[in-house]
């Protein structure tokens, strides 16, 4: 009897010094940092989104993928699979930008930047999606607020897909858009001045 109450013990005190050498400390929340991105035509409008993409799809989100920032800015990028093409030729898996991520501030705290309000893309979610391709890179950019479309159910895209298939038989190109310059159309944005 002692034998096993000595050993239960010594148990107890192993699981609880294990417990303790692997107890992580929980991380504050990031301070989410609102940017804003100066649009070059009115996304909201179907004809101007679908006429300014490359690609328009319904997508599930399988994985963050990384961050790389091409100008000092954050943006993370996700491996989405593609369900649906509805401009475009896209199969299988690919990788989709967006603008906006985790960064440091100037005092190293963890900050999540969001640009016009738009939330950062969730794994295992299905979305209806509006990119531009940029082949330096190989990745699909969505057009920033407008772009991402979270789908919730099969009425919902039902209803994004005809709504987008309507618009794709009168696509209106921006004239932003036959200049390359403009693809990426930010402010030169610094950290620290950022709402």
């Amino acid at each position: 009897m002692k034998k096993t109450i000595i050993g239960s013990v010594i148990v107890c005190l192993g699981l609880t010094v294990y417990g303790l050498s692997n107890f992580e400390k929980s991380e504050e929340p990031a301070k989410v940092v609102q940017g804003h991105l100066n649009g070059v035509a009115d996304f909201s409008n179907d004809k101007i989104l679908v006429g300014s993409s490359n690609n328009v799809f319904i997508g599930d989100v399988v994985r963050e993928k990384g961050n790389k920032s091409l100008d000092g800015s954050p943006e993370t990028q996700f491996t989405v699979k593609v369900i649906e093409n509805l401009k475009g030729n896209l199969e299988g898996e690919v990788t989709v930008n967006q603008f906006g991520g985790y960064d440091e501030d100037e005092s190293g705290n963890k900050v999540l930047l969001l640009y016009n309000n738009d939330e950062l893309l969730e794994e295992g979610e299905k979305y209806l999606f509006a990119t531009r391709h940029l082949e330096s890179e190989d990745w699909h950019t969505v057009i920033n607020t407008y772009g991402t479309v979270k789908i919730d159910d099969s009425h919902e895209m039902y209803s994004l897909v005809k709504r987008m298939t309507s618009a794709l038989k009168a696509p209106i190109v921006p004239e932003a858009f036959s200049d390359k310059s403009n693809y990426n159309n930010k402010e030169n944005l610094n950290k620290s001045t950022v709402e």
